[in-house]
């Protein structure tokens, strides 16, 4: 009976979605206002526009624990918060009406729950909150809702590129996306990445790569692989300024003290914008597995790793078969992740 009324709500909110377009002027399309713990007033932040290739639409500074944005924009779109050349804050679906943030700078989950106060971000708001909640069936069904035929617009295309593990329900979405998200650029990419997806996902095979570690010594994938004392490999692609990425550190170090003796070994490999930070990041914690780092900044303009793994963002992990050379899973949740190594090394 509680999935069936949150599908139906879920269904409603998103058919009224159809016309989210607004007659008003870009200026008055849309306003974001919110509030800040943890950062000091005077502090930039930035909104980036993802289908826009993360380029900047706004900018504001933090006055009185309070911020607010008038992005010119004329068409709903997913977009980023950041303090500006720094941390990832919220991201969260710019559509007509009055969009309210609450910022937890301090708090590493924060990130997680992003705006509330339009139809778009309520739903969305709700969807985190079932899924962090254990609530797995109400979640999926929101999840399919917003992957239905009934919704072709932003938030479609934001959990498509973002949420949805499936490729062939994620190129369904793209197939009927409105003209105006359609004809981007990014759309286009992003459906060249999943057919390369393809290729990477379970069943496909590893593709090498060689990156140097803290200490400047270059460490190639395959010998990681190819040691006798490994019998499966999860490969991490991550990055400090990747609030998502931090906060799964924890959950990846209990699944390595537990399989690591077993015959599991991780590879995380690093996109960081800036090197050092990476490298004074993984000698603070004094990670116990390997540690590599592209050096390019990631974006998968700059970055061959990105490319050849399709990666759609991060964290996004792989796990190779050491006697085959094959990726046996792909972006597994953790305690899927632990299911699956307890059968395979128990």
């Amino acid at each position: 009976m509680k999935t069936k009324l949150v599908l139906s709500i879920a269904l409603s909110l998103l058919i009224g979605l159809g016309g989210c377009h607004s007659n008003r002027n870009q200026s008055d399309y849309c306003t974001v206002k919110g509030t800040v713990k943890g950062l000091k007033d005077g502090t930039k932040l930035e909104l980036q526009d993802e289908f826009q290739h993360f380029k900047v639409i706004a900018n504001t500074t933090v006055k009185d624990g309070a911020f607010e944005f008038h992005p010119n924009i004329s068409s709903p779109t997913h977009v980023y918060l950041y303090v500006t050349n720094k941390k990832q804050l919220k991201d969260f679906i710019l559509e007509p009406g009055t969009i309210l943030v609450e910022v937890d700078a301090d708090d590493e989950e924060d990130y997680r729950y992003g705006a509330q106060g339009t139809p778009s971000n309520d739903i969305e708001r709700r969807y985190r909150t079932l899924a962090d909640n254990g609530d797995d069936e109400a979640a999926r069904a929101i999840m399919d809702s917003i992957l239905s035929t009934e919704q072709t617009g932003a938030l479609a295309l934001d959990f498509a590129h973002n949420i949805c593990d499936s490729t062939a329900q994620v190129l369904g979405v793209l197939d009927r996306l409105t003209p105006e998200l359609a004809n981007l650029d990014f759309v286009a990419e992003f459906r060249d990445d999943l057919m390369r997806r393809l290729k990477t996902e379970a069943g496909g095979m590893y593709i090498d790569m060689v990156y140097p570690d803290v200490n400047g010594n270059p460490i190639r994938l395959s010998s990681v692989v190819n040691n006798p004392n490994n019998r499966y490999v999860l490969v991490d692609f991550w990055a400090t300024w990747c609030s998502s990425c931090v906060a799964k550190i924890p959950e990846l170090t209990e699944i390595y003290a537990k399989y690591h003796e077993k015959g599991l070994e991780l590879y995380g490999i690093s996109l960081d914008v800036y090197p050092e930070e990476w490298e004074n990041y993984v000698k603070a914690r004094n990670f116990a597995w390997v540690n590599v780092c592209e050096g390019c900044g990631g974006g998968k303009k700059n970055s061959k790793v990105w490319y050849d793994y399709s990666l759609s963002g991060i964290p996004t992990t792989v796990l190779i078969d050491c006697q085959t050379g094959i990726i046996i899973a792909r972006d597994k949740k953790t305690d899927e992740l632990d299911a699956m190594l307890t059968e395979l090394l128990p």
